[in-house]
């Protein structure tokens, strides 16, 4: 009875017959692999949740370039620069005409953001693909997706528009592709992993790095003619796609942006846990291409003024899959401790740093999620200048960054006379151009000599904001007296009229006209009409911003003492050049009078 009750049921044993019990193991199987489906699907909606939630985070170094190249590809129909990058600018062009994200965002840089979020998916979906590919397990498939999903590191480099990031999934799929234990197979998979490796460096040129591990798969399949036919495809394909100068364009673009020390400095788990991960790797015949192409992005990344960020972005899932393959691999190895430790040295260290990169990325990991997902800057001082642009300067020609620029341009701003900093690299453009000066368009000054040159000449007009969000508009400098001899002319006219017996100014005008704090159009205007009539002076109303940038107030508020409104008004309007006023309103009696911004030099006679 008791070898009854423990008799193990097998399929010898069981009374169902063979096909039955292969219907059972088959409906078991199915049920995992929708259990792993929808694991997946959750995986892959948790990294594009994340990346949600930062597209309203500060503009990264180097990205505000793909924006205004989206933008251009979305709503002007054009490629603003053919040799930097093309096919990434329109892969997601595409993508946002399609689904109309410019006009469902408030931000340029959020609607280009959009589709990062979108490839930032797909790179979960295919990193789980590959991990299965290199005949891991599908838990260690699911922890490379949930450290490339929630690691800082890699939620910072994948929300930014970058081309590599729309790279990253090509490269993958045709990295899947060519993952096989078969050394003889049909050529047809062969082909489209070539084919999606050609879009993969086209679309972003420091993809060229993890290639070499693509080629090391061929390679060891000891095919020679195979690997041969798939070279010469390759190169014809990049060569054709992409050329030389315009791979070369390319990495310079890439250089651009943050230095590869921030996101180590940022991540510091995650990245020490994979460089030591990708060493451990290379003794491991599975994983060894891939950590091979981890450790090359990552040599390249640390060349001096080289693609340093790009590198990265195109480094962290593999990375990933590196990390969580390594432990898997060291703790399948063996179990007896003296063939472990003879056989696989490396499995104390690898599970040393599963345990490390445990205990310590938890706590660092939400710090650093919470600095990504919650760093917004306020959008005020950028819409406050916006707003002064379009009231004073609708047609002036205008220098700026390229993600303002496109949020200018997008908002009925001519493209015409709106300039990227990437465009205006002669001291034509520099120094005659009226400057909107955004802490993108500071931290791009390093590699903008002709406008780091213009700036410190020219004039601040109106500020915005305070502190790192503060934006400065910039006339161009002028030629004739300045600075104090103009502040002392302004203070003796102003004293002169708030004297004038003719003329009765409420306090708060009468102390800005002797602080010689009006406008030089508004003093002599004031002083032409007090020699001919009473004046009664209600304001010099300040214009929004330019009392920050130490401006003289180019407003004021005249109320008629026994003359029609309109009559005043027409003194006004009648004025010679510089005199003639941008705008005149009358209402209720009074008079609002408003000149141009940016007062010629030399219109007061100076000390």
């Amino acid at each position: 009875m008791t070898a009854h009750r423990c008799r193990v049921e097998t399929p010898d044993h069981l009374p169902l017959d063979r096909s039955a019990w292969r219907r059972v193991i088959d409906a078991r199987a199915l049920d995992r692999d929708i259990l792993a489906a929808f694991a997946l699907a959750a995986l892959a909606a948790v990294t594009a949740v994340l990346r949600l939630g930062a597209l309203d985070a500060p503009a990264q170094p180097g990205e505000g370039r793909g924006v205004s190249q989206i933008f251009a590809v979305d709503t002007l129909t054009t490629l603003l620069d053919t040799t930097s990058a093309p096919l990434a600018w329109l892969q997601i062009g595409g993508y946002t005409a399609a689904t109309d994200a410019f006009a469902r965002h408030v931000s340029a840089l959020a609607a280009a953001r959009e589709a990062m979020v979108i490839a930032a998916a797909l790179t979960a979906v295919l990193l789980w693909v590959l991990a299965l590919r290199i005949g891991l397990s599908r838990v260690t498939a699911a922890v490379a997706v949930v450290i490339a999903a929630v690691a800082p590191m890699a939620v910072g480099l994948q929300s930014g528009v970058r081309a590599e990031n729309v790279a990253v999934p090509w490269l993958l799929l045709g990295l899947a592709l060519l993952w096989t234990p078969r050394r003889h197979r049909r050529l047809a998979p062969d082909l489209w992993a070539t084919a999606f490796l050609v879009i993969a460096v086209i679309t972003a040129p420091v993809a060229i790095i993890p290639v070499g591990t693509a080629a090391w798969l061929v390679w060891r399949r000891q095919r020679r003619r195979l690997s041969l036919m798939l070279a010469c495809l390759f190169g014809l394909g990049t060569g054709i796609g992409l050329g030389a100068s315009a791979a070369l364009a390319g990495l310079r673009m890439a250089a651009e942006g943050p230095s590869a020390l921030t996101w180590p400095a940022e991540d510091p788990v995650f990245a020490t846990a994979a460089v030591v991960a990708a060493i451990a790797a290379l003794h491991s015949y599975r994983l060894r291409p891939l950590a091979a192409g981890v450790l090359g992005l990552a040599a390249v990344a640390a060349i001096p003024g080289g693609p340093g960020t790009s590198a990265l972005t195109i480094a962290v899932a593999p990375a990933a899959l590196v990390i969580a393959g390594t432990v898997e691999r060291a703790v399948r190895h063996g179990t007896a401790r003296a063939t472990f430790l003879g056989r696989h040295p490396l499995r104390v260290p690898a599970i040393g740093l599963a345990v490390a990169v445990v205990l310590t990325a938890g706590p660092n990991w939400a710090n650093g999620l919470h600095t990504v997902l919650t760093a917004h800057p306020d959008p005020a001082p950028v819409l406050g200048a916006t707003r002064w642009l379009r009231e004073n300067l609708p047609d002036a020609q205008l220098v700026t960054d390229s993600v303002t620029w496109a949020d200018l341009v997008r908002g009925g701003r001519p493209a015409r006379t709106t300039i990227r900093a990437a465009d205006c690299v002669d001291d034509t453009c520099a120094t005659g151009s009226w400057l909107l000066f955004t802490t993108n368009l500071r931290a791009s000054l390093p590699h903008r000599p002709a406008l780091a040159d213009a700036a410190p000449r020219g004039e601040t007009v109106a500020v915005f904001g305070a502190g790192g969000d503060r934006v400065e508009i910039h006339r161009p400098a002028i030629d004739g007296p300045g600075g104090l001899d103009e502040q002392l002319a302004r203070t003796r006219l102003g004293g002169e009229i708030a004297a004038d017996p003719r003329v009765s100014a409420q306090a708060d005008a009468d102390t800005a006209l002797r602080a010689g704090r009006a406008d030089p159009r508004v003093l002599t205007m004031l002083s032409a009409l007090a020699a001919t009539r009473p004046v009664r002076l209600a304001a010099l109303p300040p214009v929004p911003g330019e009392d920050d940038a130490g401006q003289p107030r180019r407003q004021m508020l005249i109320t008629a003492a026994d003359e029609p409104a309109e009559q005043l008004a027409h003194f006004f309007t009648s004025q010679p050049g510089v005199y003639r006023p941008e705008s005149v309103h009358t209402a209720a009696g009074a008079v609002l009078v408003r000149y141009p911004a940016g007062a010629p030099a030399g219109l007061l006679p100076t000390p």
